[in-house]
């Protein structure tokens, strides 16, 4: 018999609960980055009926030609995260700095890394595309500062 599904909510407070491992924090930050992850989808499944298919004539970091979908996949990442608590700051393959949580906002002990849309280049001829997140525990420069060393 398989396993029913189970949403990651679930799944995370059920991991919760057994094994006492999850912080809080990280599990609100774990749920905000899916639920801007069903942003993205919905952003991409309108396609080129929704204007956002094509090259948004800048580049990434990496010098490689960025598309519409790259730049609105991060902005819902961004917007989605900034405001909650649980992010010191993000960094992402679209940014060319780091984007600092601001200070109207409470800083959170995580960092999030991302990748928005890995794979963007093949949307035109409907490959898989995803994004690719990392959490990290803030790093403190001196116990007195709790700042970002």
């Amino acid at each position: 018999m398989s396993n029913p599904r189970i949403s990651l909510t679930r799944y995370l407070v059920e991991q919760e609960r057994e094994h006492g491992t999850i912080p809080p924090q990280l599990r609100l930050l774990l749920e905000v980055v899916a639920r801007a992850c069903k942003g993205i989808a919905l952003a991409v499944n309108k396609g080129a009926l929704g204007g956002v298919l094509g090259s948004a004539a800048t580049e990434n970091v990496q010098g490689e030609v960025q598309k519409k979908l790259d730049i609105i996949a991060n902005e819902v990442l961004i917007e989605a995260n900034e405001w909650g608590g649980h992010l010191a700051a993000m960094a992402s393959e679209e940014m060319e700095s780091i984007h600092i949580v601001p200070n109207r906002y409470p800083q959170g002990e995580y960092l999030l890394m991302f990748d928005p849309l890995d794979g963007s280049s093949n949307i035109d001829v409907n490959v898989s595309i995803g994004t690719i997140f990392s959490v990290l525990k803030k790093p403190y420069c001196c116990s007195s500062c709790k700042a970002v060393g």
